[in-house]
């Protein structure tokens, strides 16, 4: 723990009259996946995880972890200086950080890190507490290490139509018949942008986005960026990313489209309040992908395929590699197979660690043993900046019973979810409904299926829409050509975790949705207990196997 840091944010309370501070994982642009180099969240508390945000006040630090990372908190906090709230699968940070605010408490915001939507939300609940909320354009832990952030330089490249399916007048041209005569888009999600200029970088980790804004009239797109972009198209145009503040100032009168949880509440709070301020349709038509997209995944998870082939050999070698070593050879062989850049850093964890569900840190202690599970979950960039994201748990040597009982369980779970023949009212909810019915039917209570089945892939690897969970948000109905993972596990702290995750898309034939993969990985064989399964599921098990990617 860095303790000058945390004495200049007791400072900063004090002198502002709060009694506590968010301190976020994101950046101005509420990237998920944030470099830790640019993580405030990370250089307070030292936790890792992708999300998950801390409450900063001068008697305790909180640190909210939802289920994918309580293992992982608990092993990269300093217990003596923070309290890591475990956030249960059926709650939100949203509501796990507004029970932790006490009554009459005034809470500092980060306004540029925190989305309309979360700070709407937010405001609501503590006011039954007769708690406020004071937002600041500064974030004071980058304050305090505003010396030591370098500066990223960005090489922008333009993905063709061969690709993409539409060039970006295109992609204009679509967006304005939807939106009408007059009208103003507001877009500050760096996913969107990507996606609207055909544009890519792959200069910020684990992605293939740039920063960039971007206001869209009926006449035109104008992109505001430090940037040294091409150009893009005859409808767009280049500004200085510092003069997105003052043209949003300046729309009168409008319809203004925006999505609440992906601007942030400074600048929202820039647009002036005589207009209308209507929700954006821009994330659906990135969401669905055209038959181009389609074409170009499926050549994506073919290198994806092959790039995994290189773990089945090393553990059929006598010799113990670590957890590092298996993590080192999957990325060589990611690279050699055409990926351009990580989509995420690769989740390599062996025995015990497989129960870490977002496990990044691969040991180089760490061997993997004869009996031993080893989990891979990763995905890369290619040529066209659309992301892979696939997982298989292997086993070197022979399993246990239980190994395979716990192995057999998540694979049907996935077999359901995928093959279940779905009507065109059925829900990115019910695929999440089958595969956790069927586990809770499998397996014992000690066993968690502590997250999500699934979620969206695309320019990010964790696109939203869709998403496939408990929650409301995923009940809405199935889109055809929506590309997203279902990924059912398992996993018992101290013993290890199973996850199956194959990305797929949702293909209309006739009256009913089928699932269409873009990953054929082959299942472990000697991990199947086929005495666990029904026909119905013996029969999808063997159709999987024999349309496998040969090994």
């Amino acid at each position: 723990m860095d303790t000058n840091l945390i004495e200049y944010l007791k400072e900063f309370l004090s002198k502002n009259d709060i009694d506590g501070i968010v301190i976020n994982s994101t950046n101005e642009f509420l990237v998920e996946y944030n470099m830790l180099s640019i993580n405030s969240r990370y250089h307070l508390t030292g936790f890792s995880g992708s999300t998950g945000d801390v409450l900063f006040t001068n008697n305790k630090i909180y640190q909210f972890a939802d289920t994918r990372y309580h293992e992982q908190a608990d092993n990269e906090t300093d217990k003596n200086y923070v309290e890591v709230v475990k956030i249960p699968l059926t709650k939100s940070f949203l509501t796990a950080l507004s029970e932790k605010v006490p009554s009459y408490f005034k809470l500092g915001i980060a306004a540029k890190k925190t989305s309309k939507k979360f700070y709407d939300a937010l405001s609501k609940n503590l006011q039954s507490k007769s708690s406020t909320i004071k937002l600041f354009n500064v974030d004071p832990v980058a304050e305090y290490r505003k010396d030591k952030t370098k500066e990223i330089e960005y090489n922008i490249f333009q993905v063709g139509t061969e690709i993409t399916g539409a060039d970006a007048d295109k992609k204009f041209e679509t967006l304005k018949e939807y939106a009408g005569d007059k009208f103003n888009i507001i877009v500050t999600s760096l996913e969107d942008i990507a996606y609207l200029t055909n544009l890519r970088s792959y200069n910020f980790e684990y992605s293939s986005i740039f920063p960039a804004k971007a206001i869209i009239t009926q006449d035109g797109v104008t992109i505001y960026s430090q940037c040294n972009l091409p150009d893009i198209g005859k409808y767009y145009t280049k500004k200085p990313l510092n003069l997105f503040e003052e043209d949003v100032k300046k729309i009168e009168k409008s319809e203004i489209f925006i999505e609440e949880d992906k601007i942030s509440i400074a600048d929202y709070k820039l647009i002036n309040i005589n207009n209308k301020i209507l929700p954006s349709r821009l994330n659906l038509l990135k969401t669905v992908k055209n038959e181009n997209e389609i074409n170009h995944l499926k050549s994506c998870f073919e290198k994806s395929d092959a790039a995994l082939k290189v773990i089945n050999s090393m553990l059929l070698e006598d010799k113990e590699y670590s957890e590092y070593d298996y993590y080192e050879a999957l990325v060589k062989s990611m690279q050699e197979n055409g990926a351009e850049s990580l989509s995420f850093k690769p989740i390599v964890a062996a025995g015990s660690n497989t129960s870490i569900i977002h496990y990044t840190n691969p040991s180089k202690e760490k061997t993997v043993k004869e009996g031993d599970m080893l989990l891979i979950d990763f995905g890369g960039y290619y040529e066209g900046g659309y992301s892979t994201d696939t997982t298989r748990t292997f086993i070197k040597g022979n399993p246990t019973w239980e190994q395979k009982t716990a192995y057999t369980t998540v694979l049907k779970a996935f077999l359901n979810a995928y093959y279940n023949k779905y009507s065109k009212k059925s829900s990115y909810y019910d695929i999440d409904k089958i595969a956790r019915e069927t586990i809770e039917k499998s397996i014992t209570e000690d066993y968690k299926f502590a997250h999500g089945t699934g979620h969206g892939v695309g320019i990010s690897v964790h696109e939203n829409p869709p998403r496939l969970s408990m929650s409301d948000l995923a009940k809405t109905k199935i889109i055809e050509n929506t590309v997203f993972s279902i990924e059912p596990g398992v996993y018992k702290e101290g013993w290890g975790g199973i996850r199956l995750e194959n990305t797929v898309y949702a293909v209309y034939e006739e009256d009913k949705i089928v699932m269409k993969t873009l990953s054929h990985f082959p299942f472990e064989i000697k991990l199947v207990d086929l005495s666990l399964m029904n026909d119905y599921e013996k029969y999808y098990y063997m159709k999987w196997q024999a349309n496998a990617c040969i090994l």
